[in-house]
């Protein structure tokens, strides 16, 4: 019987290191959110609003059915009232990380939490 020895050699160990470096530094680019600021993107029957989710505010969004009231309050967004008839909207709370989102389908309204580009910021859609 033959007996295999497999000894790694020098050059085998530096592109495991260097592997493992990668793949560390990769998965801390993605996910770290450190200095990501984070906004309110809500998308109506009538069009579009980005809004800081560091100010708190109510805002008033049109739908086909009435208007649904989107509450920003201590870094956390939600629907407090929609003119819909089952009011599931209102019933998923409040979100408060990036993209997590809430809509009420009857009414037409989209909200979710982005992180990322400033909302200032023009993008290649922008044109």
């Amino acid at each position: 019987m033959m007996k295999i020895s497999i000894r790694p050699k020098i050059l085998d160990i530096a592109i495991f290191l260097l592997s493992v470096i990668a793949v560390v530094f990769i998965s801390i680019s993605v996910y770290a959110t450190q200095g990501n600021t984070l906004y309110v993107h809500i998308s109506g029957a009538t069009g579009e609003w980005i809004e800081s989710l560091d100010k708190d505010q109510e805002l008033q969004i049109p739908g086909p059915l009435g208007i649904t009231y989107v509450h920003i309050e201590n870094h956390s967004v939600r629907i407090e009232d929609s003119p819909c008839d089952n009011k599931l909207c209102i019933a998923m709370g409040a979100i408060s990380q990036a993209n997590q989102w809430v809509a009420c389908l009857p009414n037409k309204v989209f909200v979710r939490i982005e992180s990322g580009a400033q909302k200032d910021e023009i993008d290649a859609a922008a044109f």
